[in-house]
């Protein structure tokens, strides 16, 4: 028993021993798009766990840093910075009008289809 209690008690002083400093949230919008994807997944992870408590237990750096991940101009909400090259383009231009020309001929054979049904249904009457 005695084991225990004190195995028990080095645990919990181990684990009290542990602390967890938060990465700084200060000027978080300009220094976002810089930032390592695993240092932006733990200061998510962070706010919303700060967020499950009273908002009130909030700084106001944390209360911005969860603004603007919520609603700032990152990820989708960004302006792309992506360029389109020429070859983007070209290929972007082949595969629409493929697919223009796929839809095309399928409204073409499916009002044929539905002439050829009633030309067939119209034979079916006369002969019964």
């Amino acid at each position: 028993m005695l084991s225990k209690v004190t195995i028990g008690h080095m645990y919990k002083r181990f684990l009290s021993s542990v602390s967890y400093a938060p990465p700084s949230m200060v000027d978080l919008p300009s220094r976002w798009p810089t930032m390592d994807h695993q240092l932006r997944e733990e200061i998510i992870e962070y706010l919303t766990w700060k967020m499950e408590d009273s908002w009130r237990n909030l700084s106001n750096t944390e209360l911005k840093a969860c603004y603007y991940i919520s609603y700032g101009p990152w990820g989708p909400r960004g302006k792309s910075t992506e360029q389109l090259t020429p070859m983007l383009l070209i290929w972007k231009g082949l595969f629409s009008t493929t697919l223009f020309a796929a839809l095309g001929l399928s409204l073409f054979n499916l009002k044929r289809d539905k002439q050829t049904e009633e030309a067939l249904r119209k034979l079916e009457q006369n002969i019964a």
